[in-house]
């Protein structure tokens, strides 16, 4: 076993590259990006590890360097790079612990940590958490926020989420939106949440589920119309919202109302209800994620 930093970076909602502005360029605008992203990593002591799609995997022997190079990340890629209308962001994730090196790749609970930072980073954030972040030391100019303790797959207690604000300018932070905001619930709601036949339940002590289509969402859907990345349900101050982060948008039906559609926005969960992901389709009971609050 070996002890090393494992960074993800990779760029947000790529999807709706690819449907804009085609496959050709939108490949050649990733790849630019990419090559930006490993450039970074290695002037920070990072070493590749491999790239899948849109997103570098990289190693690196302590965690500073981790954070150094995820923050010249952002400030090279943001603002510097678009494609037809559509400026093109990053988000990044990283987390230290114990790896197996083999055949040129790392394995081991520390990559599954390290994957579901970035899972909860949105676009033009860098997330990490108190036990990596611990080992950091940062630059004057640089400052950070919790985000509140997230239930993680494989540790038995929930851990704090640490948000590394990487903007200099500390005015443009308040444009920065909060990937989780978490704060200490005062009541103990839970919400019931099943698709397909499948049952999950969420808490104060998981306050956050995203769902996609993507691997590592923890609510996979497969409607073709749905992204890879297409929302997350968060908890907070007692409530449950769910935020639409797709190409095509989400349907919310409110037990008693008519469906309402939202793109880019958050909507307040109440009573029970229907989710349908891309496209407006409440007949097909298996692809609907059906939810309700239990107090």
């Amino acid at each position: 076993m070996t002890e090393l930093c494992i960074l993800f970076a990779d760029i947000a909602d790529s999807t709706s590259l690819f449907e804009k502005h085609g496959d050709e360029a939108a490949r050649n605008a990733i790849s630019s990006v990419l090559d930006v992203l490993l450039k970074a990593a290695q002037a920070h002591q990072g070493q590749l590890v491999k790239t899948i799609g849109d997103e570098i995997m990289c190693t690196f022997p302590k965690a500073n360097y981790a954070l150094l190079a995820a923050v010249e990340m952002q400030n090279t890629v943001s603002g510097n790079f678009v494609l037809g209308n559509h400026p093109i962001a990053i988000r990044v994730g990283f987390h230290c612990g114990d790896v197996i090196e083999e055949d040129q790749d790392v394995f081991g609970d520390a990559v599954n940590v390290a994957a579901r930072m970035t899972g909860y980073a949105k676009k033009g954030q860098i997330i990490t958490n108190s036990i990596t972040f611990k080992d950091c030391v940062l630059p004057p100019f640089l400052s950070h926020r919790s985000l509140g303790k997230a239930k993680i797959k494989g540790k038995l207690l929930p851990v704090e989420i640490t948000e590394v604000l990487w903007q200099q300018d500390i005015s443009q932070v308040t444009r920065v939106t909060s990937a989780l905001d978490i704060k200490v619930p005062q009541t103990k709601s839970q919400l019931q949440l099943q698709l397909n036949g499948q049952e999950q339940l969420m808490t104060d002590q998981s306050p956050t589920k995203t769902i996609g289509r993507g691997d590592d969402c923890d609510i996979q859907i497969s409607m073709l119309m749905a992204s890879r990345m297409h929302g997350d349900i968060q908890y907070g101050g007692g409530n449950f919202k769910y935020t639409d982060e797709s190409t095509n948008g989400t349907w919310v039906m409110q037990k008693g109302g008519d469906p309402i559609r939202i793109h880019r926005e958050s909507i307040l969960l109440q009573g029970e209800g229907q989710i349908t992901f891309g496209e407006p389709d409440f007949s097909n009971i298996n692809q609907l994620l059906q939810y309700k609050i239990l107090k």
